[in-house]
């Protein structure tokens, strides 16, 4: 995921949908209209992350935010989307028996390949905090929580 880059395209098409929903007289968006403005960009942002977002770009408390800020959120978005398509086909990769769960040794061994200075130790608190039923295997969900944090 180190190269992620929006396009001049991508960014030239979110302004123009941008400016679709600026405020009359202004140059920037209601802070309301975001889950408008990204539906209409074909992405979907859960509410509270929306809200949240909306809060950190909204520094002012007036409302709306201006295109430079928007922007931030749109790169955001399109990169965790990617992370999370990269995700789900490391995931498809791992669950080899397509059986919508991974083998918790497989998890294991995995934890173990990515990263040398953890112990043991660390690797069965991971999985025992990320294999919640105890079922031994390891859905998407669970894996996107341990993978994502």
């Amino acid at each position: 995921m180190a190269d992620f880059k929006v396009t001049d395209k991508q960014f030239t098409d979110a302004k123009q949908t941008f400016h679709l929903y600026q405020k009359k007289g202004t140059e920037e968006v209601a802070t309301k209209d975001l889950d408008q403005l990204f539906k209409a960009m074909a992405l979907h942002v859960d509410d509270d992350k929306l809200k949240d977002w909306a809060d950190e770009m909204d520094d002012d408390a007036v409302g709306t935010i201006p295109w430079e800020k928007f922007k931030i959120l749109f790169e955001r978005k399109l990169k965790e989307d990617e992370e999370e398509k990269e995700l789900k086909e490391a995931f498809r990769v791992l669950d080899n028996q397509k059986k919508g769960t991974i083998p918790v040794d497989d998890l294991r061994w995995i934890l173990k390949s990515l990263g040398d200075d953890i112990t043991e130790e660390e690797i069965d608190d991971m999985i025992a905090e990320t294999d919640t039923d105890g079922s031994g295997t390891v859905d998407y969900e669970e894996f996107y929580a341990l993978m994502m944090g």
